[in-house]
């Protein structure tokens, strides 16, 4: 069996093992991306590699290691880790490339790859030509093998984030934090330790691939209901879940409101404009429009960028900007930071400023203007049909008064009643829709529109369902 190209998404590899990722074919996979490291990197010689908890995590680490190694390259193997602690190795060690195996929030049959080559993420046409490589069976067969050193790197992350974050040792703010069974729990438990935090209910932290209790996504509000009963039922103040890999954060007020990601990253971009008069600030196209108004308001630059966290990254360097984030919770801070989507760190930052601010996160977040906001709207479909959904709605509104088209990902529709938002999802086979209005009426409208252009594609049922019309 080889590897499906339903694998090779826009940011990284990722699909279900044993269909669409053989494990017996990681090891050809691993050589492909070797190959491509060593095209872009002709003096490449280490490369760190991180493995989440997943449970065919290991054996596809042995795979991904013996490639490295075969074409002669030396391997610093992190151990299970969260991806941001593999992200952070390459500002700190000597590494020149990393693989984490991970496949994110995905349910558990799932595994893949995020790729960084020196410190960018690998995404786009990069993954195709990876994929091209693979097809090609391109092998690199060294005269000599290169080494695997075991060097975890959870004391030395854990260590910088109790140094940069010592303001915060002996806090006494009761706050409750969910790892979900992921790789956080390799981190959140010492964290907690290490800055005295007394006050902390930590769920889930013991690693295990199978997600028994839920799966590692905490925008989605079912995976959040522990978290929620602990912050009804205890003196909690703050509600925190990180996913699979770690590299996202939700965050829920004492009243069981599970935060979107994007008033998330309006709250915690006020103090940096604050303090950073003019910065930019970056978003993904599915972010409300309060989030522009806001960032305009307090004197901020808002640039609006793809979905994905390789586009909110490639962006804050090209901008100068600050903070980068997206409707999902990836948050990407350049300020006092390295500039690439860490879940824990970005939780620290909202324990700060909650800190500092003397306010609860409830009102923090009541900064944001009320909306009448949809959440994203992820419903299956065929894939290849999507390029034809975009076009039939694209054309519809064209000829519509008053109305401004978005292209950079998928369409988004702006219209004097409200916007909707439809684009290809970079992490599995789904039609993502989102909306927004100022009034309840215009949210139904905006709804009603693209469900009447989408019937041809997607069956009315189904429509009705996702969209509660």
């Amino acid at each position: 069996m080889t590897i499906s190209d339903s694998a090779f998404r826009e940011y990284d590899i990722r699909g279900i093992i044993g269909q669409e990722i053989p494990i017996d074919a990681t090891y050809d996979l691993a050589c492909a991306i070797t190959a491509y490291f060593l095209q872009r990197k002709p003096d490449l010689h280490l490369v760190a590699v991180g493995m989440d908890g997943r449970t065919h995590s290991p054996a596809i680490k042995d795979q991904v290691c013996k490639a490295l190694t075969d074409a002669g390259l030396n391997v610093i193997f992190l151990g299970t880790c969260p991806t941001p602690a593999l992200y952070f190795s390459l500002h700190t060690t000597p590494a020149q490339a990393g693989i984490m195996i991970t496949a994110s929030h995905n349910p558990k049959e799932y595994n893949g790859f995020k790729l960084c080559l020196g410190k960018e993420s690998v995404s786009g046409d990069q993954l195709r030509d990876i994929r091209t490589l693979y097809k090609k069976n391109a092998h690199i067969k060294a005269d000599k093998n290169g080494t695997i050193t075991n060097q975890p790197i959870h004391k030395s992350y854990i260590g910088w984030l109790t140094e940069h974050f010592a303001h915060l040792k002996g806090l006494d703010m009761p706050i409750v934090m969910d790892c979900g069974n992921g790789v956080a729990g390799t981190v959140i438990p010492d964290l907690v330790q290490e800055l005295a935090w007394k006050n902390t209910i930590i769920l889930f932290a013991d690693i295990d691939g199978t997600y028994p209790n839920h799966e590692a996504d905490p925008t989605i509000e079912k995976n959040m209901q522990q978290v929620k009963h602990v912050l009804s039922t205890t003196s909690c103040k703050l509600g925190l879940g990180f996913d699979g890999d770690a590299d996202r954060v939700g965050a829920m007020t004492t009243e069981g409101y599970l935060i979107p990601g994007d008033k998330l990253l309006a709250l915690m971009a006020k103090p940096i404009i604050h303090s950073n008069p003019g910065a930019t600030i970056v978003c993904d196209v599915t972010s409300s429009s309060a989030l522009l108004h806001l960032i305009d308001c307090w004197n901020g630059r808002c640039c609006m960028v793809p979905t994905g966290h390789a586009s909110i990254k490639a962006a804050l360097k090209k901008e100068h900007g600050l903070l980068g984030g997206e409707l999902s919770c990836h948050f990407t801070f350049a300020d006092r930071y390295f500039g690439f989507d860490d879940g824990i760190y970005a939780a620290l930052r909202l324990i700060e400023q909650i800190h500092m601010s003397n306010e609860t996160l409830s009102d923090l977040v009541n900064l944001f203007p009320p909306l009448q906001s949809s959440p994203s709207i992820r419903i299956p479909c065929d894939c290849s049909k999507i390029p034809e959904m975009i076009a039939t709605i694209t054309t519809y509104y064209e000829h519509q008064p008053q109305t401004t088209l978005i292209t950079i990902d998928g369409i988004r529709i702006v219209t004097p009643y409200g916007w909707g938002l439809a684009r290809a999802s970079n992490t599995q086979p789904v039609i993502s829709l989102r909306f927004e209005s100022d009034t309840q009426k215009g949210l139904s409208r905006i709804k009603k529109e693209f469900a009447k252009l989408l019937i041809p594609y997607i069956d009315t049922d189904t429509l009705k369902q996702h969209l509660g019309i």
